[in-house]
């Protein structure tokens, strides 16, 4: 499945430790919601690279950002994706000529033992150069980073989003709609169908009138509903 936005979602009910899911849409307006796990899995970056000019600019081609307070990550449509946008960051201007020590001061200011953590792991001097790695050390460094950041895999849910491909009328008014899921078609009453629509489940528009009425009507392009008898 190949995501093409992707936004913060409400919290899973009771799940005091993950304070937001991630929603993931892709070309049809299906949803994948990513919960449970760490910010770094949920959001596809494994560096948990926050919101900024670099993270979410054009060539790192995120698709959404996501968290809570100050705590804002890009969110990417795959872990490559993320992954590149680490990887970039720390071979880039603004890091490959510092120390790990200093590197690691700036990427977390608020870890002061995170560049112990990174020695730890890699055994590596912290006073060298991110330059000076080879490329299998660097292999090694990044490694250690999404380590820390805690890339682990944790729940998912797949909300499908469906087309109407009829309606039933009675005396001028639609009364049921016809919804085609992948399992086959499904009659659904009115107020079923409204139901979804303004859960984000139908390719359809959701009109609200200032009398109270709501009613459902075409994507914008797409045919009118067909009246089946």
């Amino acid at each position: 499945m190949v995501f093409v936005r992707a936004q913060e979602g409400p919290p899973n009910i009771g799940d005091w430790k993950n304070p937001f899911t991630v929603q993931y849409f892709d070309e049809k307006g299906n949803m994948m919601i990513r919960s449970s796990g760490p910010v770094a899995w949920r959001c596809n970056n494994p560096g948990n690279l926050k919101k900024s000019p670099y993270s979410i600019g054009r060539d790192r081609r995120s698709i959404g950002i996501a968290g809570y307070g100050e705590n804002i990550y890009a969110v990417y449509p795959d872990y490559e994706t993320g992954h590149e946008a680490l990887v970039v960051m720390l071979k880039g201007s603004k890091y490959h000529h510092l120390s790990l020590r200093a590197a690691m001061k700036r990427y977390d200011a608020s870890n002061p033992g995170y560049i112990d953590t990174i020695v730890s792991m890699t055994g590596f001097d912290p006073e060298r150069t991110i330059n000076s790695l080879t490329d299998h050390e660097f292999i090694r460094f990044w490694k250690a980073i999404e380590k820390v950041e805690k890339w682990q895999i944790g729940r998912e849910d797949f909300i499908e989003k469906w087309y109407i491909s009829g309606v039933h009328k009675k005396r001028g008014v639609i009364i049921e709609y016809l919804i085609a899921k992948t399992n086959g078609d499904v009659w659904v009453k009115r107020d079923e169908a409204l139901k979804l629509g303004e859960n984000h489940r139908l390719h359809a528009v959701m009109v609200h009138l200032k009398n109270g009425t709501v009613y459902i009507r075409p994507e914008r392009g797409a045919h009118r509903f067909e009246i089946l008898t």
